[in-house]
């Protein structure tokens, strides 16, 4: 992205994306049981709050395994992709608080008993899904190399280990077959994995502009 005259580009790890998603399939493991649970119920014809619980163990396990199956799409069509990921509600996480909020109320209705550790984690997942578009942009911005005037910067200056060097003090940029070096005067250094980034062709252009600047 440019605007001004500078360039901002988000660093669109892969190694990230698949630990993400790694982090998301995890939720999927109480789901098949859930769904087993609910089918089990109708067929053994459950009344009133038990048919009702059965109801929602089926809807909300199928689905987030539907959402789960658009997500492995996704990941595997963008796995070599040059666009960022889309910055809206995250239906899967939603999903995944539904399946945890029923799950808790059957260990209520069979045991009698209210796991409010699972109340509280489909809370939060539900809030990483309403709240999705936000921290994804918070994290864009962690994780995201700026051009401009000053000089070049990784991540955002409100940040601890975020990167910045003005443009007196940025000495070069080296490169080799996988990474990016960015050294400054006084021997401060951020590497960038370009093999791991999806959009390492305009991180790898964007640098190599500011390398043409630094030979003239």
């Amino acid at each position: 992205m440019e605007t001004d005259g500078s360039i901002q580009l988000p660093l669109l790890s892969r190694r990230r994306e698949r630990g993400q998603l790694f982090q998301k399939l995890q939720h999927v493991i109480p789901a098949v049981p859930l769904l087993g649970a609910g089918i089990q119920g109708l067929i053994h014809g459950e009344r009133g709050f038990a048919l009702a619980l059965a109801v929602a163990e089926i809807v909300t396990s199928a689905l987030l395994l539907r959402s789960t199956a658009q997500e492995l799409r996704a990941f595997r069509s963008s796995h070599d992709s040059e666009h960022a990921a889309h910055h809206g509600v995250d239906w899967f996480e939603i999903f995944a608080a539904g399946v945890l909020t029923v799950e808790a109320l059957e260990h209520w209705h069979t045991h009698s008993h209210l796991p409010r550790p699972s109340f509280l984690m489909a809370a939060v997942t539900l809030g990483l899904g309403l709240f999705h578009g936000r921290i994804a942009e918070f994290s864009a911005r962690r994780r995201s190399l700026r051009i401009d005037a000053t000089g070049l910067r990784i991540g955002s200056r409100v940040l601890f280990n975020h990167f910045s060097v003005p443009w007196a003090d940025l000495e070069r940029i080296d490169f080799d077959d996988r990474y990016a070096r960015i050294v400054a005067r006084n021997g401060r250094k951020r590497r960038i994995d370009l093999k791991d980034l999806r959009n390492a062709s305009e991180v790898r252009e964007a640098l190599l502009s500011v390398q043409a600047r630094l030979t003239h």
